[in-house]
């Protein structure tokens, strides 16, 4: 019995590895392995003859096969439960299979309990060491994943952010130092035009001093009103464009009201002055000093603008440098995530064996102290007190079920592969056969018929006659051996008979108001019935329907048609095609009915059966001029060439096929290689006679008041 774990799942899962089927199998396989064989043969002893005649190789494969390992569970919707083993062993003596039994038994639970705790033991191995690998690539991982930060702390993801706000800060900043460069410009370009203007106004006004009368009277323009106009335009433009608090404004504020602070001065200073050499000398000190500090101004302007544009330039390059890292990022942080997707999967994995490696201590532990799964022998095995085989009656019922079964299985398989006519609805299937008649199988010895010890054949008519049969010296009343197939003469009213007078009823119908019909009796192997099929129609024909009927034996290689007759002629068909002789030596007759036999005859000297056939041609008119019905017995289709130049002298073909015998395919390739005009007609012989219709008229015994032959004296 296989007992579950005695701790529920619940609470501590145990390692089952394979499941139960699985498991058995393999500990079935190591039970039953040559070493442990080995060893019950060499403790038990039981098949000792066997090893001394056979050898131990032997004894072991014996004892394999004896041993039967079964499993018994309760079967359900997904599939049969495993419950418990039975375990067995047939042997001769009972105290022996008892004890092997017993050995198998204890075998088994011991190597439950040792593939249980190898198996736990193994995989706790097995998680620490995966475990350890696990370790060993997380902390590699991580290592990566630092270095990889630290390479890149200026382009990871997570500074991103950061690096366009700088790259925004950076951008606005160049705009207002590209800006200030613009409005320094502005004013250097404004200093040197004031300048411009200060040497002007210095040269008119040495022009226009006392010693120079007629300069004088030219008015000349303050420099620094001149500026301070282009100074309030420009605020104007500002001003249009920014607010009072921009920077440039506030600084053409202050500039514009230190020139009109100035000019105020200037003009306060000149007009204090009476003479005007003095006020020109004063003028000119003025002018001096605003160039000088206009010059001053410039010079500031030229350093700020170069410092300025300087500036620009490392704004530039750093905004080139952060763009560079905003487009590094997501190739980077495509980097970042592989490499943490792999850190995480790699800590997930040693979670998860951390977690295994605890659950495996766990199980071992609980394997140790045998709280697991395991087989326990619940019914100890017992002596027999019978013996279990050979079971005579199921052999006998299964042999003969069996025999039967391959019996049929052997006739159907042998009618599928190779199927033939068995009834007569099968054969007016084929297309442009008509069905003269179905012969039933008979027996050639009637058994009214006995043959005495000396005196030859007679006839008894007690209900239960014996046949009895020696070595024939004589002919009685045309009766023979030979001819006992002759069932429409020895078995008038029997159902063979009735189906060939039927047959002939039909061929005399269909040639009605013919003078002489030429009907060919053809099949396609030998042993058909043809023969028979000859001499029961000829005689039929003769005797019932009052023709005139000659029997020709055209079959030179196996002719029969002699035995039938009562006298056989010395001549034959050879004799009288080659003219040593009349027909009327060449006849010979059955009895007193109007069938003579024209037999193959002799086949002494040259022998070529396609000239004997065209021979035959040349006298058949002369035979139908005598004759009413020619039947030519023929060659078997398949085997004989002359087979069809017959066919053409025939005005009538009647095929004999053997039922149950003949192939359907051989049947078919005879009817192919004789597909002439004329009307082809079946007689289906050896009919079965369940397969009969039950309608059919005859009798197989004649009547009790009358004779077939007379008693023989």
């Amino acid at each position: 019995m296989i007992e579950n774990q005695k701790i529920p799942e619940d609470y501590v899962k145990g390692i089952g590895g394979a499941n139960i089927e699985q498991r058995l199998t393999t500990i079935q396989q190591q039970v039953l392995s040559r070493t442990f064989l080995s060893r019950i043969l060499e403790e038990y002893k039981p098949y000792e003859t066997q090893i001394r005649r056979e050898g131990i190789e032997s004894a072991i494969e014996t004892l394999r096969k004896t041993i039967k390992v079964e499993t018994v569970g309760t079967p359900s919707t997904w599939g049969k439960s495993v419950e418990a083993i039975s375990i067995s062993f047939a042997h001769e003596d009972p105290m022996t299979a008892m004890k092997v039994t017993e050995k198998l038994a204890a075998l088994f639970v011991e190597e439950n309990s040792r593939v249980r705790e190898q198996l736990v033991t193994s995989v706790s191995s097995f998680l620490e060491q995966e475990l350890q690998d696990a370790q060993r690539l997380l902390e590699v991982k991580e290592r990566a994943i630092s270095e990889f930060k630290t390479r890149y702390v200026t382009e990871l993801p997570e500074q991103k952010e950061a690096n366009l706000r700088t790259l925004d800060r950076l951008q606005t900043e160049l705009n207002t130092t590209t800006e200030t460069i613009h409005s320094l410009t502005a004013r250097q370009s404004l200093f040197e035009k004031t300048l411009m203007q200060y040497e002007q106004y210095e040269m008119k006004d040495r022009a226009s001093s006392p010693l120079m009368p007629s300069v004088r009277s030219q008015s000349v323009q303050d420099p620094l009103i001149v500026r301070l106009s282009e100074l309030q335009k420009q605020l104007a433009t500002l001003m249009a464009m920014y607010k009072d608090t921009y920077p440039d404004v506030a600084a053409l504020k202050e500039e514009i009201a230190e020139l009109q602070s100035r000019i105020a001065e200037n003009r306060h200073f000149v007009q204090s002055k009476e003479s005007p050499l003095d006020r020109h000398v004063e003028v000119g000190r003025v002018v001096d000093s605003s160039t000088q500090k206009l010059a001053s101004q410039m010079d500031e302007v030229r350093l700020d603008i170069t410092n300025l544009k300087a500036k620009e330039a490392r704004i530039k390059r750093d905004m080139r440098e952060l763009e560079n890292r905003v487009e590094r990022t997501p190739s980077h942080e495509q980097q970042l995530m592989i490499l943490v997707r792999d850190y995480d999967n790699m800590q997930k994995n040693y979670q998860a064996l951390l977690d295994k490696r605890l659950n495996a201590r766990v199980a071992e532990n609980l394997e140790k102290r045998q709280q697991g799964e395991q087989i326990r022998v619940m019914d100890p095995a017992n002596l027999p007190q019978k013996a279990e085989k050979p079971n005579r009656l199921a052999i006998m019922i299964f042999g003969f079920i069996g025999g039967g079964g391959f019996g049929i299985a052997l006739a159907l398989g042998i009618d599928q592969l190779n199927p033939t006519f068995k009834r007569r609805e099968e054969v007016e299937l084929l297309p442009g056969i008509q069905v003269l008649a179905s012969i039933p199988e008979f027996l050639t010895l009637s058994p009214q018929i006995s043959v005495p010890a000396k005196t030859g054949l007679r006839i008894t008519s007690d209900s239960s006659p014996a046949l009895s049969i020696q070595k024939p010296t004589a002919i009685r009343n045309g009766f023979t051996l030979e001819n006992l197939g002759l069932v429409a003469k020895w078995q008038p009213r029997s159902i063979a008979a009735e189906q060939y007078r039927m047959a002939a009823t039909k061929l005399a119908l269909s040639s009605e108001g013919r003078h002489s019909t030429v009907v060919e009796i053809a099949s396609a192997l030998t042993g058909e019935g043809k023969t028979t099929t000859v001499v029961n129609l000829g005689y039929t024909m003769a005797r019932d329907l009052g023709k005139k009927t000659l029997l020709i034996d055209c079959d030179f290689q196996r002719p029969a048609l002699h035995h039938y007759a009562r006298i056989p002629a010395r001549a034959g068909l050879t004799e009288l095609l080659d003219g040593q002789t009349s027909l009327e030596n060449c006849l010979s007759v059955i009895d007193e009915s109007a069938c003579s036999i024209l037999a193959a005859g002799g086949l002494t000297g040259e022998y070529n059966e396609l000239w004997r056939i065209q021979q035959l041609k040349t006298i058949l008119p002369t035979l139908r001029e005598q004759f009413q019905y020619i039947f030519l017995n023929t060659p078997p289709v398949l085997s004989s060439a002359s087979v069809g130049i017959l066919a053409s002298l025939a005005d009538e073909i009647v095929w004999v096929i053997r039922a149950g015998s003949t192939p359907r395919n051989l049947v078919r390739k005879a009817f192919t290689m004789l597909s002439l005009a004329t009307r082809q007609q079946v007689i289906l012989n050896r009919v079965d006679a369940q397969s009969m219709a039950h309608h059919i008229y005859g009798y197989a015994m004649p009547y009790a008041s009358e004779r077939l032959i007379e008693k023989v004296k």
